[in-house]
């Protein structure tokens, strides 16, 4: 089941930098010289955030910190969702705040990631799920384009980040059975 839900999450987190150059410029009126200018920020964003809730992951587990993270992605996704929806003249500033809050979330969700399969990941077997997770990850990696495609064409690109928002959606639903050693250990008392 783990595998299942990091494989859908991180089929999400992988379309929001890969679909939000498109969205930027088709949905927000970002200039497309200024694009790469955003990802770079956008990828120093994401670290900060893989680095702060770093400091978090130590306390309270990966698992939380994904939930957490995936939990931001989605509010800010949804709300991202919202400024398009209703257009207001400064949108492109809109975009530059909350796009950038959005993949805060982004690297503490992937870095926390691995460190929870090395928790779960049977001794002697990590080598085997490590395999296993990066096998998942790219046969999953067509269902949020996939989605993507398929709100953009019924709807209009605006409407494609709703088929982001159902694949972190399902991943963080998917992601919330799965016990921690932690709580494995409590259990067996």
């Amino acid at each position: 089941m783990s595998l299942l839900a990091s494989a859908l999450y991180r089929d999400g987190l992988a379309a929001v930098f890969s679909f939000g150059a498109i969205l930027a410029v088709s949905v927000y009126g970002m200039a497309a010289s200024t694009v790469l200018i955003f990802g770079v920020v956008a990828n120093v964003s994401a670290a900060v955030g893989a680095v702060v809730m770093g400091r978090f992951e130590d306390r309270i587990g990966p698992k939380r910190v994904i939930l957490i993270s995936l939990t931001g992605l989605l509010v800010m996704a949804t709300t991202l969702l919202v400024v398009a929806l209703i257009e207001p003249a400064n949108i492109t500033t809109l975009f530059w705040v909350f796009a950038l809050i959005m993949v805060l979330w982004v690297g503490p969700a992937q870095a926390s990631s691995r460190s929870f399969l090395a928790q779960i990941a049977p001794p002697q077997r990590e080598g085997e799920l490590f395999g296993l997770y990066a096998t998942t990850g790219r046969a999953a990696s067509f269902i949020a384009p996939a989605l993507f495609a398929v709100f953009s064409g019924l709807f209009g690109d605006r409407i494609g980040i709703v088929g982001i928002i159902l694949v972190l959606l399902g991943g963080a639903v998917a992601l919330v059975p799965v016990k921690s050693p932690a709580a494995r250990a409590r259990a067996d008392f």
